[in-house]
């Protein structure tokens, strides 16, 4: 079975916490797959408000998902805290890549990798959108 691989940067720009809840838990007991793709949606979020943009609209653009890769490592469990890093990386006219590494805080074994192509979308054009420049300049340096 050809397995997906995921590179990640060597630098990652920031972290967040978030305990696995018992809806997040699956029969086996473990962290369910539903419920990591929807932490890596919070933790996103948390590094756009982190950013200074709350409402979720950067320059009234918001972002979609264009790709989703997922390489589980280990099990999470109810009541672990999981540290997910994000990278933000691969910037082309339209979006970028982010990157994520969940990591056990009890246990420090990786849980995941991850990489989701973001496009920005514009909805009331309905269509694709350039990255924005107030995006963009969260990554270039001063």
């Amino acid at each position: 079975m050809a397995r997906v691989k995921i590179d990640l940067p060597e630098e990652f720009i920031f972290s967040t916490e978030i305990e696995v809840r018992i809806g997040d838990v699956l029969a086996g007991r473990h962290l369910g797959n539903h419920s990591l793709i929807a932490m890596l949606n919070e933790a996103h979020l948390r590094f756009l408000r982190a950013n200074g943009f709350p409402e979720l609209l950067i320059d009234g653009l918001t972002f979609i998902n264009a790709d989703l890769a997922i390489v589980y490592e280990s099990e999470a469990f109810h009541w672990d805290v999981l540290r997910i890093d994000i990278a933000v990386t691969d910037f082309h006219k339209y979006g970028c890549d982010f990157f994520y590494r969940v990591t056990n805080k009890r246990t420090d074994k990786v849980v995941a990798v991850a990489k989701t192509g973001m496009l920005f979308f514009d909805y009331e054009r309905e269509k694709v959108a350039e990255v924005p420049q107030g995006f963009k300049s969260l990554f270039q340096s001063t």
